[in-house]
């Protein structure tokens, strides 16, 4: 039943249709073609690949399940995230300038943070017992390999909606693309939240039977906040400090907070439509987050 249903998805998605010619949408868009624009067909489905490499900030690591866990400071400020997401995109032009979509897929990616130190309140616990557990600690974090890494996976689901507004002058034009997706981490507890906004300009080129090259230069603002909890287990500590905690609490648990470290960063790339049915378009980002983007659109 599942596969029948998927064929019969594709199947609607890749055959020609009629409906859009007799669509309401966009708004006005008769008038703007009576001004001589030529407008992209209403509706469209389009498939994504994005490869994303991205400093992050580690705002906070809080570890729960005893009282001297609570009390220790672990020193891993700094993140590396790697990884990529896969979607299926629908939208519809609502006007000839603004056009709204919907977002689902699935991303995986995995950060990873140097654990510079990890330390422990004294003054934070109570007991002989507990003082002499920091004291253990303090001595275990002061000591950490050079290499010793927190390690964070995050493979879940995203969904999320969209708008772009869109202009031109002759063969000039402008856009300004802005998004909200959301990613539900299935291995552990947690959930990515995203906003990008990217301003876009370029120039295009017409050519006969419908055939469009689109080149432009831009920029895209990313706001990222990770919250993730779960076993600190699979945190993947340093096996000495590992050792410690379960000998502390077996049920030890973690709260971590993220963020981009850099918000901005510049993006290349072009747009190019076989017909007035089909278009590829491939985006790369530079500057301190660095990104891949490939995309092949059908519109109806």
């Amino acid at each position: 039943m599942l596969k029948k249903t998927a064929l019969l998805l594709i199947a609607g998605i890749f055959a020609p249709l009629t409906f859009a010619q007799q669509s309401f949408f966009p708004i006005w868009g008769d008038e703007a073609e009576k001004l001589g624009y030529t407008l992209p067909k209403p509706y469209g489905f389009s498939i994504s690949y994005m490869d994303m490499s991205n400093p992050i900030t580690v705002n906070s690591i809080d570890l729960t399940g005893h009282p001297v866990l609570e009390a220790i400071d672990v020193d891993a400020n700094q993140a590396d995230f790697k990884g990529s997401n896969i979607t299926l995109r629908g939208d519809v032009w609502v006007f000839p300038f603004l056009n709204v979509y919907g977002i689902i897929g699935y991303t995986q990616g995995q950060s990873k943070a140097r654990i510079n130190s990890v330390s422990c309140d004294r003054g934070a616990v109570n007991g002989i017992v507990n003082n002499a557990l920091c004291s253990a600690i303090d001595q275990v974090g002061s000591n950490l390999p050079d290499n010793a890494m927190f390690t964070l996976d995050m493979d879940g689901g995203t969904y999320g909606i969209g708008t772009t507004i869109a202009g031109g002058v002759g063969n000039w034009f402008a856009l300004l693309d802005m998004n909200y997706t959301y990613t539900s981490i299935s291995a552990i507890d947690g959930n990515i939240k995203t906003f990008v906004a990217a301003p876009r300009v370029g120039h295009r080129w017409e050519y006969d039977g419908g055939r469009e090259l689109r080149v432009f230069v831009g920029a895209m603002y990313q706001d990222v906040e990770q919250y993730l909890s779960g076993d600190l287990k699979s945190l993947g500590l340093p096996s000495e400090l590992a050792k410690a905690v379960d000998a502390l609490a077996p049920d030890a648990g973690f709260e971590v907070s993220q963020s981009a470290e850099e918000k901005w960063n510049g993006v290349v790339g072009f747009q190019y439509a076989f017909n007035r049915d089909w278009d590829i378009l491939m985006e790369a980002g530079f500057g301190q987050r660095e990104t891949l983007f490939f995309a092949l659109g059908r519109r109806f």
